[in-house]
């Protein structure tokens, strides 16, 4: 994985990976985003942003199979993560079947259902040459406990 750091004088400062689709793939862009949220003095983030972008690779390596490039952006106070592929088929948050008595848990399709769970928001846009699939996520900022 070749980090490329970007962001010229005006722009947010962002970091770039070209992966193969592979099963590594997830756990370099896991390293890219670290990368980024301690560059970027982001500790709030690390985890959730972390997970989301694992699940964002993980669905272009199964689903796209091709080559792929992960962005990690400076976002305001948080991060725009993205994932380009090769493929124009736009992702679809499936809904969970119901839980059966005797019937094994299906574990399959919960990915952007972690992705909406964790991300302020989340979206899918084609390209010329297949699609980005993002999230951005911000700190959460804690709520004062009235004292009453």
């Amino acid at each position: 994985m070749t980090q490329i750091p970007s962001g010229t004088p005006g722009e947010p400062p962002q970091l770039t990976a070209a992966l193969a689709p592979d099963p590594d793939a997830a756990s370099l862009a896991r390293t890219l985003v670290a990368d980024a949220c301690l560059r970027w003095r982001l500790p709030g983030l690390l985890h959730p942003a972390r997970r989301v972008m694992s699940e964002l690779v993980l669905n272009a390596v199964e689903h796209a199979a091709t080559d792929l490039v992960v962005t990690v952006t400076r976002h305001g106070d948080g991060l725009h993560l993205a994932v380009r592929d090769g493929d124009p088929r736009l992702p679809r948050l499936r809904t969970m079947a119901r839980v059966r008595r005797g019937a094994p848990l299906d574990e399959r399709g919960r990915g952007l259902q972690l992705v909406q769970a964790a991300a302020t928001r989340w979206g899918a846009d084609r390209t010329p040459t297949g699609k980005t699939v993002w999230a951005v996520l911000l700190p959460v900022v804690a709520v004062p406990l009235s004292r009453g």
